[in-house]
């Protein structure tokens, strides 16, 4: 016979499956591995230092990439 066991977590907000995609994403584009975050409340603070940071760069004007300078000796 087979027996059914509750745990007990947490309720999950949907903010969280969205907090923790943002991370799995986040993960990619720094080349660490895909793996879903258990805090997420440390992953939400990060990610919210991250934008801050971003936006302050785009207000100051230093958010653009530079292109790569080329090499007059092989043109």
């Amino acid at each position: 016979m087979q027996k059914m066991v509750r745990l007990h977590r947490p309720m999950q907000l949907g903010i969280d499956n969205s907090v923790a995609a943002a991370g799995i994403w986040r993960n990619l584009l720094m080349g660490s591995r895909a793996e879903r975050s258990l805090d997420l409340e440390r992953l939400r603070d990060l990610i919210n230092t991250e934008v801050k940071n971003l936006r302050q760069r785009k207000l100051m004007g230093k958010l653009s990439i530079s292109a790569p300078r080329p090499n007059w000796e092989e043109m």
